[in-house]
């Protein structure tokens, strides 16, 4: 089964340096809450349609490799990343940089998932949709610190 979540927040910056924000991978960490931690094993670069990436990502005692496909890059706009190996059964992420105005944007998060072995994974939905909800509000909240410190 499907599940899809969005995540919307306001930025006092144009959409080109939202997208570029996140588009650098050097603001991952900036980013990614405490309890976890990531590492880029593999990025193809620039980032365009049809790079791979690897990542391994430990939170808590978990660990895993995730391998992504980014199977639309639209600058600066948009970029969807598509897990093609994680702990999800289906992974998409779309980043929307939209712009309002040249010195306001929304960053939305658009993520859409569902887990292997339904239904019995059914019973994880809850935990993961929060775990997902306090992910992203980390995110957008750093996201937007990170960018209100830069903006003179």
């Amino acid at each position: 089964m499907k599940h899809t979540l969005t995540f919307e927040t306001p930025i006092p910056c144009s959409a080109k340096t939202l997208f570029d924000f996140h588009a650098d991978t050097n603001n991952l960490s900036l980013i990614t809450p405490n309890d976890t931690s990531v590492e880029i094993l593999k990025l193809d670069t620039p980032l365009k349609q049809g790079n791979e990436a690897v990542l391994r990502i430990k939170k808590g005692w978990l660990s895993f490799v995730w391998e992504l496909s980014f199977e639309k890059v639209i600058y600066p706009h948009l970029i969807v990343d598509v897990a093609t190996r994680s702990p999800f059964k289906l992974f998409r992420h779309e980043h929307h940089f939209i712009e309002v105005d040249a010195s306001h944007s929304i960053l939305r998060d658009v993520v859409t998932f569902s887990l292997p072995f339904w239904p019995l994974s059914n019973l994880a939905v809850w935990f993961v949709r929060s775990d997902m909800q306090k992910m992203f509000a980390y995110r957008h909240q750093k996201t937007k610190e990170a960018i209100a410190s830069t903006v003179p």
